[in-house]
């Protein structure tokens, strides 16, 4: 009902509007009988069809019908005249819609042309069929008998008419209803009033009777063109359009009253000259227009194109630097894990035997024992650090409630601000499941507080938001390694003095730090890079100085609900002969460390220091391999492929492998077997015993 009241209170305007312009321009005809007819319903009558559709003819037709019949004019003349008129609107919104774009026909210089050869063809219809009325060409059922002259003089002027009201009035009403001002520009709009005054003001002079006592007024028409290429080339084919309607007016004043600078004339051809001489202001203005509008867009495409271009470059230049940085860390890493095995190993042993004396001595050897046990903590804990910034650390992703973690997080992180700082969590409703490993978001979290609450030493704010977000594929190729999909956002927000866009730039550089000596170490914000690169994520900060900053971190989602299914418990049964492990490590300390924990495990153990030597000791010994226990990266043949020779000698031998790297960091250069477990080093002797107890009694 709403839709069927909205088509007939559209059918009522068109028809009223069109019934209106065609009474006004009759009785300017009947008091004005010399003036050249222009007809402003047919330009009308287009833009009303390309604006409303085909389902606004009927209105056109039963407007010119009702108008004709009230001029007395027979009911076959009317129906005729009326079935001219509304065909010529729809045969040229049918070919303006198919050959000319539509409402998009003032878009291209091409199209501007299409669209003056569909008014020069169409408007002949109207013409044609109201000429052949007029001179009765039906009427006689004779075609000899036709007045060709006199059908020829009706027929031009209507068809000049109809070609100058759909050139002048169609395109500023389309302009103005598809181009309408987004927002209030006050320059813009004085400037576009600066040129519809100056139109109307040389309009006047050039075309209007007003100015028909000024001496040598007509070559001022001259001037007339002036406004429409001022608003072509600043403001655009509507202000264009608009201006030179501007003057269509006054020419339409001077041509229907005669008495013009330009009409003055005794010539009865002036007021058609005039119509041709504003036809042909308009139409090359509007395409000048069209063509700098075209213009001005390509080159801000261009210009945001090389700010998109210019902002790659910085950000491929930053992902190069911190790749070649985490690189070079993550190797660093590695052997300082191998360093850390031996020193914690050795430390564990001492330990162990100091247990059971009882002596000061002893006692004090313990406490410095312990001291030293701390501080190589300390340093495995900053080597995972910079193996999560290197995207090396070993990584554990798992379906989890974000919002769960951050609440279950609350009172710690309460306790971690104090009394001064306020928090709190919004959270949003249907969270999605995040994948990621949990402990690293958990220490992630923690350290962006910890920022936060030294950036508010005087109180403050913080608050951690989480929702669901979708980024789209213009937004992840902006940035490397970005996947566009469904995300779940933590945006972590606080009020303190925030950061200068130079240190800004720097905040995910390892051991980079604003704080004072002894207070940082700089690779907070850089473990949390790692962890949410190597997660699959996206990490963005916004900070101004005196603003505060918010850190948004976007976690890959797992829509819907994903069931962790509990790992199976495995028996562990231990044989009654000692098992034989064949260790292969090319670190001489280290692998005297492992050798010293196996044996103390009560384990048989053949050492090698690389996978040459440790086949070397498989052949020449016929020897029964329960277990091969090596480091994945060897010099020469590496641990995945001297696993796979082990293999085919002895197929009955476990492996295990040993690493300072995770199994996702390798994969692409030492592929091994996804079912084979990998310790990480630095080695502890209990997660050894485990797992080696674990990887020994599994089930063939």
């Amino acid at each position: 009902m709403a839709r069927a009241l909205k088509y007939v209170i559209q059918l009522a305007a068109v028809g009223a509007i069109y019934f209106f312009l065609a009474r006004c321009c009759l009785e300017l005809a009947s008091t004005y009988p010399t003036a050249t007819a222009i007809w402003p319903p047919a330009g009308f009558a287009l833009a009303a069809v390309l604006l409303g559709g085909y389902r606004v003819v009927p209105a056109i037709f039963a407007a010119a019908y009702f108008m004709n019949d009230a001029s007395s004019v027979p009911t076959h003349v009317a129906v005729a005249t009326a079935a001219g008129n509304a065909f010529e609107a729809f045969a040229g919104g049918l070919l303006v819609n198919w050959w000319a774009g539509g409402r998009n026909a003032f878009a291209t210089p091409g199209r501007v042309a299409k669209f003056v050869l569909i008014a020069v063809i169409t408007a002949t219809i109207s013409a044609s069929v109201s000429s052949s009325v007029d001179v009765g060409v039906g009427a006689s059922g004779r075609i000899e008998r036709v007045d060709w002259e006199k059908l020829i003089a009706i027929w031009f002027p209507r068809w000049l008419g109809d070609l100058t009201a759909v050139l002048m009035i169609t395109p500023p009403l389309i302009l103005w209803v598809t181009e309408r001002p987004r927002s209030f520009d006050l320059p813009l709009l004085l400037e576009s009033t600066a040129i519809f005054a100056a139109a109307g003001a040389l309009g006047a002079i050039a075309f209007s009777p007003l100015a028909a006592s000024l001496p040598s007024a007509a070559p001022l028409a001259v001037f007339a063109m002036l406004p429409p290429i001022w608003a072509a080339l600043r403001r655009g084919p509507r202000d264009t359009a608009t201006a030179a309607l501007i003057l269509f007016g006054f020419a339409a004043w001077g041509t229907i009253f005669g008495g013009g600078p330009l009409a003055w004339s005794a010539h009865e051809g002036t007021p058609t000259l005039i119509l041709v001489f504003v036809i042909g202001i308009a139409m090359p203005s509007l395409c000048l227009a069209v063509d700098a509008e075209r213009r001005k867009h390509t080159e801000s495409v261009l210009r945001d194109t090389r700010t998109e271009l210019a902002q790659a470059r910085e950000q491929f230049a930053q992902s190069q630097k911190m790749e070649a940085v985490g690189q070079l860390i993550g190797g660093v890493a590695h052997d300082f894990n191998n360093l850390l095995t031996v020193i914690v190993g050795n430390l564990n042993i001492v330990q162990r035997h100091l247990e059971s004396l009882s002596e000061a001595p002893a006692e004090r050897l313990r406490r410095v024992i312990n001291n030293a046990m701390r501080g190589a903590e300390r340093a495995t804990t900053i080597t995972k650090h910079l193996l999560a910034f290197s995207r090396k650390q070993p990584h554990d992703p798992r379906p989890l409630n974000v919002g769960e973690l951050i609440h279950g997080l609350s009172d710690f992180l309460r306790r971690t601000l104090g009394e001064t700082i306020t928090f709190d969590i919004i959270a949003a409703d249907g969270l999605w499941l995040a994948e990621a490993d949990p402990v690293q978001l958990e220490a992630a979290i923690l350290n962006l507080a910890v920022n936060a609450r030294d950036a508010m030493n005087a109180g403050g704010k913080l608050t951690i938001t989480t929702d669901n977000i979708r980024l789209d594929e213009r937004y992840c190729q902006q940035h490397k390694d970005l996947v566009a999909g469904p995300y779940v956002r933590i945006t972590v927000s606080d009020t303190g003095t925030g950061m200068p866009k130079d240190v800004l730039e720097r905040v995910f550089e390892p051991f980079f730090t604003t704080k004072g000596i002894g207070k940082g170490t700089g690779l907070g914000l850089a473990q949390v890079y790692g962890f949410v690169k190597q997660s699959g994520g996206h990490i963005e900060i916004d900070s101004e100085p005196g603003q505060g900053t918010t850190v948004m971190i976007c976690l890959p989602a797992l829509p819907g609900h994903v069931r962790e299914e509990p790992a199976a418990e495995r028996e562990l049964r231990v044989g009654d002969a000692a098992p034989t492990i064949l260790l292969v490590e090319d670190d001489h300390d280290v692998r005297a460390y492992v050798v010293e924990i196996l044996r103390e495990l009560h384990y048989r153990v053949l050492e090698a220091h690389d996978a040459d030597s440790a086949l070397g000791l498989i052949d020449r010994n016929d020897v029964r391999v329960d277990l091969l226990l090596a480091d994945l990266v060897l010099p020469g043949m590496n641990g995945g492929q001297l696993a796979e020779e082990v293999k085919a000698r002895q197929p009955e031998a476990r492996v295990l492998f040993m690493t300072g790297y995770s199994r996702d960091a390798i994969n692409s250069q030492w592929p091994t077997d996804p079912d084979v477990e990998v310790l990480h080093k630095p080695l502890m002797q209990d997660a050894l015993e485990r797992t080696l107890h674990a990887t020994l009694n599994q089930a063939r």
